[in-house]
C-alpha cells in the first residue's frame, strides 16, 4: 500500500530517480538529526536531567555553606579577643565531658532490654 502510494506520488509529479533518492536522504537527516535532538546524549532529555541535577547540587551547597557559617561563628565566639564564656563552657562540657562542682550525671543505657 506504501510503495504502491510512493509509486503513484513519483509519477504523478515526474520525479526522477536521483531527486527521489535525494529527497530521502534528506528526510533521513531530518529524522536522525530530529532523534537526537530530543533523545540524544545531549538531547532535550538528557538537559532536564542534567537541570535536575544542578538543582539538587545547590540545595546541597546551600545547605554546606549554612553549616560552615555556623562553624565560623562558634570559632569567632571562642576568638580570644571576644571570649563567649558560656560557648566556651558549653562545648567544654559536651566534647570533653566536663561536669560543673554541683551537678549530677545520669547515664542511659541503651543495651538494658526492656521487660
Amino acid at each position: 500500500m506504501a510503495t504502491n502510494f510512493l509509486y503513484n506520488f513519483v509519477r504523478q509529479y515526474n520525479i526522477t530517480r536521483p531527486l527521489f533518492i535525494g529527497y530521502l536522504i534528506g528526510f533521513a537527516l531530518i529524522l536522525y538529526f530530529t532523534f537526537f535532538t530530543i533523545f540524544g546524549q545531549k538531547g532535550l532529555f538528557e538537559l532536564s536531567h542534567l537541570k535536575k541535577k544542578i538543582e539538587n547540587k545547590e540545595i546541597s551547597k546551600q545547605e554546606l555553606q549554612n553549616k560552615m557559617q555556623a562553624k565560623k561563628n562558634m570559632v569567632e565566639g571562642m576568638n580570644i579577643n571576644s571570649l563567649d564564656v558560656d560557648l566556651v563552657d558549653e562545648e567544654s562540657r559536651k566534647v570533653l565531658g566536663y561536669v560543673g562542682k554541683n551537678e549530677v550525671v545520669i547515664y542511659k543505657d541503651n543495651n538494658q532490654k526492656k521487660q
